[in-house]
């Protein structure tokens, strides 16, 4: 599976690596509500959101299954002073690596919505398991879609976001929009409840 993602890394062809950190991310830490702590980038690509909280002061964790996007992310970010790891890994297995009750700010910015049903629930849990009480989790994912087999191609509702965190957040905010392209997308804020 991990070399699909490889090989789009080795074309260049990653429209979702832009570079830029999504100004959602930035305006939430600028709110003030995330304490400066330990934070996980689930889905981190060749680091760009790693490099920006890092140098906001966090410690952070990437987990990607892309061999060569973690490869490029640990180039680009040593120059940087703050903890930095990345893990080459399947993100619905978070817990296998991080300790319980040690991210304080997790986000998700369109890996969820591309797991198969298995994976999403391993995730919901596992991501439950290594956040701390009051932890917010940013989450960006599209909205459900067809595929032209008929089948349920990358993609999530509003109500499966709300189900399969429920157990250990609660959904605080969800903000529709959409992506360059006109798919319906959204962003959601969770928080961990407990």
């Amino acid at each position: 599976m991990s070399l699909g993602w490889d090989i789009n890394y080795w074309l260049k062809k990653t429209p979702w690596d832009t570079g830029i950190t999504p100004p959602e991310i930035v305006s939430m830490l600028d709110s003030g509500r995330v304490k400066v702590g330990r934070a996980l980038d689930l889905g981190c690509g060749t680091g760009t959101n790693v490099i920006y909280l890092a140098r906001r002061g966090f410690d952070v964790t990437g987990i990607d299954l892309s061999r060569r996007a973690i490869s490029l992310a640990r180039r680009k970010t040593r120059s940087v002073t703050r903890a930095i790891w990345f893990i080459r890994g399947d993100v619905s297995r978070m817990d296998h690596w991080l300790a319980a009750d040690s991210i304080d700010f997790a986000y998700d910015i369109g890996c969820f919505h591309s797991l198969p049903d298995a994976a999403r629930r391993r995730y919901a849990l596992a991501l439950t398991q290594v956040t701390r009480s009051g932890a917010i989790f940013m989450l960006y994912a599209f909205g459900p879609r067809i595929d032209d087999s008929g089948s349920r191609a990358a993609g999530v509702s509003a109500a499966e976001v709300a189900a399969r965190f429920s157990h250990g957040f609660m959904v605080e905010r969800v903000e529709q929009g959409g992506d360059r392209n006109g798919r319906s997308s959204a962003w959601y804020t969770l928080v961990r409840s407990g």
